[in-house]
């Protein structure tokens, strides 16, 4: 089907005698493979506009006089194809012929050997003997001589010129695909060379993926280079463990590590292209900084100690805190990227073992309440939005949300909707993102005034009777619940000029297929409850599909952890679905979130806290608040794979195995249920979250029987029980933008979240991302460097009302006016430090000396 709904045209041809009938725009490479008939090639990828440029499927077309290149010959009504005569196969060894004159014999020490495209073409179709006589061009690299003339053109890529076939797959994926121009084809013919543009490197977010699709060894990765031969490592099915797209991924490994992620197509999701963070992020796995061994605080010191006398006094101080104060002062916090059957069985210990409802999943709220996580947010969080319908958009509006970072693979199905489909991009965020290069308005608001933005939208819409489905008596009764109360001063507010707004008002509307999707901005402003307001009522206005209307989960298996009721209330229909298969009563009690589970800390009603998976010490966006509860706490477990802020605190400290460790499932941000399978056992001293949680629950209620066997399916029944909410058509919410925190003599706003090559705290393990940013810094507009005369790398202190950190300053094209960025991927300086739910997060900035 095509993007509007028409069926496609149908060709009927024959190839080598075989009648078939595909759509019309199929060529003949395509069509031949349909019917498993296999061309030989180089430059085609399915995912790619064909180009034709290596030759090697040449093809014998009837009332053609000459060979046709299959992968650039679309498919004719009544065509006849042969694709073995004996010319064929001679022209096809010609150009096998010409591809070896200048290319080197070294497959014994090459990285691609074993899955080289040219290895297989020349088995299947070359010729055993040379004819050339001449010596071999040799391309040397005269800043980088090495033995095998490799030359690092990125943090992970290397290229040997001499093994190219320049079938341009890798410029073509990085202009095609990603949008980037840091790899280019320069000079032409045999001359060609593949580089990075001078003084620069490809280091894109998903510069991996020109190696992967590379067909011979001229593209390496710097993390598999002579390590271990393709055909010793094992490989398992597995999904990425930090964002929540839910990209599809293989996992290389033998008995003693992982080597390599590479893709594994999935068109439903990832279109299959990976990220970098997906492709490097394993490595943490592999770290020798895990922990190994169980921690116990003694004295004020954690010192080693053996597994049973952990989960012994984990179990006694659980027990004897809920008999002498009761269960609602034990709380539990779950990391969103620990597996479905961790959080089943956490949910478990938490509410049918300890009898409390205080847990949560949420982990990077500030002030957060279920009251004002109302009922719109929870409704477009859990919209059944799926990644590949985006491509068929013709208008999308993405809100709050810095694409590429957010969500890497929806990031690139964005484009493919703008490339293939000529969708109209907006963009509305407080800074400028990637997204900003397709988008026909780039619109940035004031610090803070997202919900002011929203707000002179849904007038723009109403005073143009842009609206769909209501009448104006109900128009200007939504009219009325806004504030500000017209266009002007909305637009005023926010900062953005009123005929920009009804441009994109006019656009909206007229879009046939139209998406509005938010993302990490909006979730993590204090304002989020009246901008999910806004968007639902946008949404109903412009009567959008509950699949269009989305704002998008955050971790791997945030949506997961939701779907298993990881929160304090349930709804009925799941709370009955768990206790059914308890075999118990859940609680009766209110149950605390993630902020009130760090208040009831700090004021001595909560006396107990387990931390799965999670480092709130480094993540919650109140350092302040969160140190002082933590630290207030009479008794503090953390399981985690690595020391952290959080551990640091700790009375208990177990070591916990890595989503490689154990086979599991996660749902993705479109509630997509996928496993993922174990590739390598812990190492010893090393548990995982499943096999933890039956020792503790068994240790505290040792009449507790378990089926281990059954946990998968259990699981799996819980999600597939939980109940999307149907957006109601005519619900439209009051929205009113919130008053602006006094910062007079703090006059930049702060933004923290992920660098563009992490995600979480994690991935400061990983070797091979470490080489992309390996320290925080303070990334800034040039307007406001050139203001307080900062150049890139000069020390800046950065202050607040609540701390103050020293980094060096890191100047970017796509930061605009007076906001600045600091990443929270690194745990060498306590970012959190700078925010508290009092002040927001407003700073000064001072230059420091460079002494």
């Amino acid at each position: 089907m095509s993007g509007n709904g028409n069926e496609k045209e149908q060709i009927t041809l024959t190839i080598d005698g075989q009648e078939l009938t595909v759509d019309k725009g199929t060529n003949v490479l395509e069509a031949a493979a349909q019917i498993g008939i296999e061309i030989p090639y180089f430059c085609w990828h399915p995912k790619l506009d064909s180009v034709g440029a290596c030759r090697m499927c040449l093809v014998d077309v009837e009332k053609i006089p000459k060979p046709a290149v299959s992968c650039a010959t679309e498919v004719m009504p009544g065509m006849v194809v042969k694709t073995a005569t004996d010319e064929i196969i001679k022209a096809r060894r010609g150009v096998l012929e010409f591809i070896l004159l200048n290319h080197p014999l070294d497959c014994p020490t090459c990285d691609k050997g074993g899955e080289c495209d040219l290895q297989d073409n020349v088995f299947n179709f070359g010729i055993d003997k040379s004819r050339q006589t001449f010596t071999r061009k040799r391309v040397i690299d005269t800043q980088t001589k090495t033995t095998f003339d490799d030359k690092r053109i990125g943090p992970e890529v290397w290229r040997n010129m001499n093994r190219c076939v320049t079938c341009f797959k890798c410029t073509r994926f990085n202009k095609e695909i990603a949008g980037e121009w840091d790899l280019g084809a320069f000079q032409r013919g045999s001359s060609t060379v593949i580089d990075a543009p001078p003084g620069e490197q490809i280091d894109n977010l998903y510069s991996g993926n020109v190696v992967e699709i590379c067909p011979v060894g001229a593209l390496t990765n710097n993390d598999w280079r002579y390590k271990i031969r393709n055909w010793k490592a094992t490989k398992a099915d597995s999904i990425c463990s930090h964002d929540a797209d839910g990209q599809n991924i293989t996992l290389w490994y033998d008995h003693r590590q992982l080597f390599r992620a590479t893709s594994r197509p999935n068109d439903a999701i990832d279109d299959g292209w990976i990220c970098n963070i997906a492709r490097y992020g394993y490595q943490y796995i592999n770290s020798p900084d895990r922990l190994t061994k169980p921690l116990i605080k003694k004295g004020g010191t954690q010192v080693e100690a053996t597994w049973p006398e952990a989960i012994e006094l984990i179990a006694k101080k659980f027990s004897k805190i809920k008999g002498d104060k009761g269960s609602v002062c034990i709380a539990g916090l779950l990391g969103g990227n620990q597996s479905n059957e961790t959080a089943y069985l956490f949910n478990q210990l938490f509410r049918s073992v300890l009898h409390s409802n205080s847990v949560d999943y949420r982990l990077e709220y500030t002030g957060l309440t279920d009251g004002e996580h109302s009922e719109a947010y929870n409704c477009l969080y859990d919209a059944p939005f799926q990644i590949s319908s985006l491509e068929t958009a013709d208008c999308v509006l993405i809100y709050g949300s810095n694409l590429i970072k957010d969500h890497p693979a929806v990031n690139l199905r964005l484009r493919k909707a703008y490339r293939k489909n000529d969708a109209k991009v907006y963009t509305a965020n407080p800074v400028e993102t990637k997204s900003g290069d397709i988008s026909t308005d780039e619109l940035i608001y004031n610090p803070d005034c997202g919900t002011a933005f929203l707000v002179a939208l849904t007038h723009a819409l109403i005073d143009g009777k842009l609206y769909k489905n209501i009448d104006e008596a109900k128009a200007a009764e939504i009219k009325s619940l806004l504030e500000p109360s017209n266009l002007n001063e909305a637009a005023t507010r926010c900062g953005i000029e009123v005929d920009r707004i009804n441009y994109l008002a006019s656009d909206l509307a007229g879009a046939k297929n139209l998406f509005i999707l938010g993302g990490d901005y909006l979730r993590a402003s204090s304002d989020r409850s009246r901008q999910a307001n806004a968007l639902y009522n946008l949404a109903n206005l412009l009567d959008i599909p509950d699949s269009n209307s989305a704002i998008l989960a955050s971790q791997a298996n945030s949506k997961g952890a939701r779907f298993l009721g990881l929160s304090p209330q349930l709804p009925a229909k799941l709370a009955k679905t768990l206790a059914d298969k308890w075999g118990t009563t859940l609680p009766e009690s209110t149950g605390c979130n993630t902020s009130e589970i760090l208040k009831g800390a700090l004021e001595e009603e909560i006396d107990a806290v387990f931390v799965m998976g999670a480092n709130p010490g480094m993540r919650y966006p109140d350092g302040p608040f969160v140190d002082a509860a933590l630290d207030k706490l009479d008794f503090l477990v953390v399981a985690d794979l690595f020391e952290t802020a959080t551990s640091l605190k700790a009375d208990v400290v177990l070591p916990l195995a890595g989503w490689s460790e154990a086979d599991g499932s996660y749902v993705n941000l479109s509630g997509m249920y996928q496993k993922f399978s174990r590739a390598l056992k812990p190492k010893a001293g090393i548990k995982a979250g499943t096999e933890i949680l039956q020792l503790l629950m068994t240790a505290i209620d040792p009449q507790l029987k378990f089926d281990l066997s059954s946990l998968s399916q259990n699981t799996r029944d819980v999600i597939d029980s939980w109940a999307i909410p149907q957006r109601d058509k005519e619900k439209f919410f009051p929205v009113k933008q919130a008053h602006i925190v006094d910062h007079e003599a703090f006059p930049y706003r702060l933004l923290i979240g992920n660098d563009l090559h992490h995600y979480g705290y994690l991935t400061e393990h990983c070797p091979s991302l470490m080489k992309f940013a390996s320290e925080p810094y303070v990334e800034l507009s040039t307007q406001l460097a050139e203001k307080l005369g900062i150049d890139d790398g000069d020390l800046l202190r950065i202050e607040s009302t609540s701390g103050k950190l020293v980094l060096k300053s890191k100047i970017s094209e796509f930061f605009e006016g007076d906001v600045i960025f600091i990443p929270n991927n690194f745990s060498a300086v306590d970012v959190n430090c700078l925010v508290s739910k009092e002040t927001g997060g407003w700073v000064k900035i001072e230059k420091l000396d460079d002494k």
